[in-house]
C-alpha cells in the first residue's frame, strides 16, 4: 500500500497541505499551466483558511519561481480566456478549462478575461491578485473593479482586464494537444457519471466543449488522435471506453463527411452513449468472472436507462438517447433491446456500435478474456458485417483503422519486431510501421518503414504487446525523444 493511502490522515493541517502542494508544482518542468493550477490552489487554500495564514505565504513562495522560470526569456505571459477556455500563446488548455472550471467561470464573473503576467512580480503582489479572486463579484464592481482595485494596491507587475474574442487567436486557430483533450475528456465523463448517478439534469457545457475540441483535432493532429484511442493500457475503465469510441466515431464521420450539426450530434451521442451503465449495480458492472444468464439481462438494461437519463435532453443532444437505446439492437434488429418499428437502427447508432464493439474487445476488463489484437478485432466487425454491423459503415471503419490499426505489435516476414504507426493510404494492410527489434527481439534504434512502398517487407502475424515486453506508447516516439504529435509547450 502506498504511502499516500496508509496514512491519510498525515495531511490534515494547512501547514502538511501546503507542503504537498508546493512539493506537487515543482515535480516538473514549470509551464504556464501550472500557474494556473498554482492560483487555484491559493485561492482554495485562502478561501478556507483566510488570506493571512502562513499557508498562504508558502504557496506563493512556491508559485513566484514558477512564474520567474516562465519570464526569463520574455516580459510578460499572458492567460486569456475565450468561449470558456483558456489560452497561452495560442495553445488551448483544455484540461485545465475542465479542472479549473470555477476559477475559470470566478474569473469571468469579476470581468477578467485577460491575465498578464510581468517580469519582477512579487509575493505581496499575488496575494493582492487572490484577494480579487475570492472578493465578491459586487464588491468588486463597488471598488471599481479588478484593474483599479490592483492599481490602488500598487501592483504593477500583473495587469487584468477585458479583451475582445478577436484579440485572443488573431493570427491562427489554437493549438490543442490529443493527450490533454484526451485526459479532458475522462474528467467531464467522471462528471457526467456522477451527474447520471445522482439523476441530476446533465450539464453538457463541457462535453460540448470536449467534442467541439476533438473535431477541431481532426484537422490538425489526425493521427494523434487516433493513437490517443488505440495505444491501450488495459486498465481502462468506462471513461476511458466513452472517450475512445467518441475519438473513434468523429473519425469515422470525417470519412463519411458529416455536415458540421451531425458530427457534432455524433460526437455527443458517442461520448454519452454508455451513461446507463450508472443504473447498473456494481456488484454486476465490476464483475470479473463469467456473467450468469441473468447478469446478462441486468447488463442489456443500460440500453433502456441511457435512454431514460438522455430523453430530456435538447436539440442535436436528443439523437444521443437515440444512439444509447439502439447501440447493441444489430444492423439486422437481432439484438437488444427489441425495436419492431424500423428495417435498420438510426445511421449513428449503427456508427456507434462498431466503434463501440471495437474497443471493448481491444480492452476488456474481465480476467477471464483476453483482450483481443486489433486486427482480429477488425476482423471480427468485418465478419459480423450485414447481420451485427452495417456493412458500408464496417467497411468505412476498415479504411479508416486500417486492417492493422495504430498501435498494433506486429511481426514482418524479416522476423523484425515493429509497432503500426500510421494508417496505409492506399492498401489497408500494408500500414507504416515503426521497427524496433530485429529477428532475435535484440531491440534497434526504432525507424519507420513504409511498407506500401517496401516490396520486401510484411506483416505476417500480430503478437500480444503484454508477450512481447513492449511498451507501446513508449515505441512510438521520435527517435529524438518527441512524441509523434507534437509535445504541448504548455
Amino acid at each position: 500500500m502506498s504511502e499516500s493511502h496508509a496514512q491519510p490522515e498525515q495531511l490534515n493541517t494547512p501547514d502538511q497541505i501546503g507542503s504537498v502542494m508546493g512539493a506537487s508544482l515543482q515535480a516538473a518542468r514549470p509551464r504556464p499551466r501550472d500557474i494556473l493550477r498554482g492560483l487555484s490552489r491559493v485561492r482554495r487554500t485562502a478561501a478556507l483558511y483566510g488570506k493571512d495564514h502562513p499557508v498562504i505565504g508558502r504557496l506563493i513562495a512556491d508559485l513566484l519561481p514558477i512564474v520567474a522560470e516562465l519570464l526569463a526569456n520574455r516580459a510578460s505571459l499572458a492567460i486569456f480566456i475565450h468561449e470558456e477556455t483558456f489560452f497561452v500563446d495560442n495553445t488551448m488548455l483544455l484540461e485545465e478549462s475542465v479542472q479549473l472550471f470555477p476559477l475559470l467561470a470566478d474569473l469571468k464573473k469579476r470581468k477578467i478575461l485577460q491575465v498578464e503576467l510581468r517580469s519582477g512580480l512579487e509575493a505581496d503582489e499575488l496575494r493582492d491578485f487572490v484577494d480579487v479572486l475570492n472578493m465578491p463579484a459586487a464588491d468588486l464592481d463597488h471598488l471599481g473593479g479588478a484593474a483599479r482595485y490592483l492599481g490602488q494596491h500598487s501592483v504593477h507587475h500583473i495587469g487584468v482586464g477585458e479583451i475582445q474574442p478577436g484579440m485572443v487567436l488573431p493570427q491562427a486557430r489554437p493549438r490543442i494537444d490529443p493527450t490533454d483533450a484526451y485526459r479532458a475528456g475522462l474528467h467531464v465523463m467522471d462528471e457526467m457519471y456522477f451527474q447520471a448517478s445522482r439523476d441530476v439534469t446533465l450539464d453538457l457545457h463541457k462535453a460540448d466543449l470536449i467534442v467541439n475540441s476533438l473535431i477541431e483535432l481532426l484537422t490538425k493532429d489526425k493521427i494523434g488522435l487516433m493513437g490517443a484511442a488505440t495505444i491501450k493500457k488495459y486498465d481502462e475503465d468506462t471513461a476511458h471506453h466513452s472517450v475512445n469510441v467518441c475519438i473513434l466515431s468523429l473519425l469515422m464521420g470525417s470519412r463519411l463527411q458529416f455536415d458540421p450539426t451531425l458530427t457534432s450530434a455524433l460526437g455527443l451521442a458517442a461520448l454519452l452513449h454508455d451513461i446507463g451503465k450508472v443504473r447498473i449495480p456494481l456488484d454486476v458492472l465490476r464483475k470479473t468472472g463469467e456473467f450468469t444468464h441473468a447478469d446478462r439481462e441486468i447488463m442489456k438494461r443500460h440500453t433502456v436507462h441511457g435512454a431514460q437519463l438522455l430523453r430530456n435532453l435538447p436539440g442535436k443532444a436528443r439523437l444521443g438517447m437515440i444512439v444509447a437505446f439502439e447501440h447493441h439492437a444489430n444492423y439486422d434488429l437481432s439484438g437488444y433491446p427489441d425495436i419492431v418499428t424500423k428495417e435498420h437502427p438510426h445511421i449513428l447508432s449503427r456508427l456507434v456500435q462498431i466503434v463501440d464493439a471495437f474497443d471493448a474487445a481491444t480492452s476488456s476488463r474481465r480476467i477471464y478474456r483476453r483482450p483481443l489484437a486489433p486486427d482480429d478485432a477488425m476482423r471480427f466487425i468485418l465478419e459480423g458485417a450485414g447481420t451485427i454491423f452495417d456493412p458500408e459503415l464496417a467497411r468505412v471503419f476498415l479504411s479508416t483503422m486500417g486492417a492493422y490499426p495504430v498501435g498494433t505489435v506486429v511481426r514482418l516476414n524479416t522476423g523484425e519486431l515493429a509497432v503500426v504507426k500510421l494508417p496505409a493510404e492506399r492498401d489497408t494492410r500494408q500500414p507504416t510501421v515503426r521497427v524496433f527489434a530485429d529477428s532475435d527481439a535484440t531491440p534497434l534504434e526504432p525507424y519507420d518503414v513504409v511498407l506500401e512502398d517496401d516490396d520486401e517487407r510484411r506483416i505476417v502475424e500480430t503478437l500480444d504487446p503484454l508477450e512481447v515486453g513492449v511498451d507501446v506508447a513508449h515505441v512510438l516516439h521520435d527517435t529524438d525523444g518527441a512524441e509523434v504529435h507534437a509535445e504541448p509547450l504548455v
